[in-house]
């Protein structure tokens, strides 16, 4: 039996449900972005580290550039703007002069000043580093401190690419890391940037917090966590079960699910990443004849698989470009499906009976890869070439490609963000590149000589003459641009990159 106190007690409850009910979405908007309700990114593969020193690799340039600043920093559009250089002054072709922001702060309170540009640039250029950065800046020649917030930049030659870089440039605490060491740095870092590292539960999640002291004003969202789902079916899922606000590359064919989904957007962007099979000729394989290379790009139908597999949203490549990036010649034509013609180049070169190989791949990285890769061994097959497909562990197969001990084939993609025919040049078709496909010689020279002018004009016509020699010499099966596409949940406001960046500074939720 119910008294008057016990009536009046449940009468309070209903009244504060109901208070609370009808406050819903203020009570929502106050908790989203909160530690109990972050933003959660879902990416393919997890960063096997954090130090900008040391890596640039897409899974952890993701998380870097939301906790490091730069000198300078790429907009949206592509334009490069001041950032932890206030202002700079180029004095000559070789020269750059940064006037740097003066009352910044890295997360743990360290100063920064211009001793941490001139770490930063130097550690990267150590040969004990390591770092798969050094070849990004092996242009510069020397870092001097004019006074505590001026630096000086020379290079060794002209470098068309400088402000790029730049952009890339991310700035760490020399104190700190000296401290700590490379090893526990990688793991926990510390920036100037936007968000801050809370915690690394590895093989889960990277919690990030919002910089309330950021030098720009503190992003809206005030916890990011970041998660690491190598299936994209799996990442399509807790997508639109609610249980992220972004995920990376789902498959094209789940973009009609997506939409259907009154909680849920199928969201894309002009890609810059070009995908390609790499075909390392230093191996001791078939690969080595060019023959060969050139009868595995007539033997894949790249319409058939754009049309299939990517939803027609692709580019097809012809070298490792098409006609949005500087350099690219359109009288050099993608290779043609025709399979014929792959047989007879690889009876020509004494494999009429076909050969046995091995493809590396990592699963889950770019758009659809797995059926991709599957397709591209299905077609080689049918002119004798038997393709053993080796799927690896993203970091195993990463740590594989740089230190040039992959198979004889290798499925990848190379971000392009700033639409230069240097950018994927430099990385794959050159000898001694980070990649390893091919040397040669007359390449080599045009690319360098591509590579020491600020003459547009110049510029233009070295590349025209090394699309053309790359196009013959076939140092790779040339594939595709993908697009960038992301799913994301209604609640959230961001645009994305075509550079691929998870930058969330810009992130707002609707409620906001």
């Amino acid at each position: 039996m119910y008294t008057h106190k016990n009536l009046a007690s449940l009468f309070k409850l209903a009244l504060v449900v109901t208070l609370i009910s009808s406050a819903s979405p203020l009570f929502a908007a106050q908790m989203a972005g909160s530690e109990k309700d972050p933003l959660i990114v879902v990416q393919s593969a997890e960063p096997t580290g954090l130090d900008p020193i040391v890596d640039r690799s897409v899974p952890s340039y993701s998380l870097t550039i939301n906790i490091f600043d730069s000198l300078l920093e790429k907009t949206q559009d592509g334009r490069n703007v001041p950032a932890l250089a206030e202002s700079y002054d180029q004095e000559s072709d070789t020269s750059w002069l940064f006037h740097l922001r003066k009352g910044v702060k890295f997360h743990n309170g360290e100063d920064f000043n211009a001793t941490a540009v001139k770490y930063s640039i130097e550690k990267i250029l150590d040969p004990a580093s390591k770092s798969t950065r050094a070849r990004d800046l092996n242009w510069i020649d020397k870092v001097e401190i004019v006074d505590n917030y001026t630096i000086r930049i020379t290079a060794k030659r002209p470098f068309p690419l400088a402000a790029h870089y730049f952009t890339e440039l991310q700035i760490v605490p020399p104190v700190y890391r000296e401290k700590v060491g490379a090893q526990q740095f990688k793991l926990k870092p510390i920036g100037t940037g936007a968000y801050q590292l809370v915690s690394w539960d590895m093989g889960n999640r990277i919690t990030l917090k919002r910089n309330d002291n950021y030098w720009k004003t503190p992003a809206s969202i005030q916890y990011v966590e970041f998660q690491f789902v190598s299936s994209s079916t799996s990442r399509v899922a807790t997508l639109l079960g609610g249980r992220a606000d972004l995920i990376t590359d789902p498959p094209v064919t789940a973009q009609k699910q997506i939409e259907k989904n009154r909680k849920t957007n199928f969201v894309t962007a002009t890609g810059t990443r070009v995908i390609f099979v790499g075909l390392d000729t230093l191996q001791d394989s078939p690969l080595k004849d060019v023959r060969v290379r050139q009868a595995l790009n007539y033997a894949i139908d790249k319409d058939a698989i754009i049309k299939r597999l990517l939803g027609n949203s692709a580019a097809i490549t012809s070298t490792l470009l098409t006609d949005k990036d500087f350099g690219f010649d359109p009288a050099v034509k993608p290779y043609p499906y025709n399979p014929e013609k792959a047989k007879e180049l690889l009876a020509q070169a004494g494999y009429k009976d076909g050969f046995s190989i091995t493809i590396d791949t990592a699963s889950g990285r770019y758009i659809n890869d797995s059926a991709v890769v599957q397709a591209i061994t299905g077609y080689l097959s049918k002119v004798g070439v038997n393709v053993n497909i080796n799927t690896m562990e993203f970091g195993a197969y990463n740590s594989s490609l740089f230190g040039h001990k992959t198979a004889p084939m290798y499925f990848v993609g190379w971000g392009n963000p700033v639409f230069d025919a240097s950018y994927v040049f430099n990385f794959i078709t050159m000898s001694g590149s980070l990649l390893r496909t091919i040397e040669n010689p007359a390449i080599d020279k045009l690319l360098k000589d591509a590579n020491e002018t600020v003459d547009q004009a110049k510029r233009k016509n070295l590349y025209s003459q090394a699309d053309k020699l790359i196009n013959e010499a076939a140092p790779a099966i040339f594939l595709y641009k993908q697009p960038v596409i992301y799913g994301m949940s209604t609640r959230l406001n961001w645009s994305p990159r075509s550079d691929e960046f998870l930058y969330m500074y810009d992130a707002r939720f609707i409620n906001d």
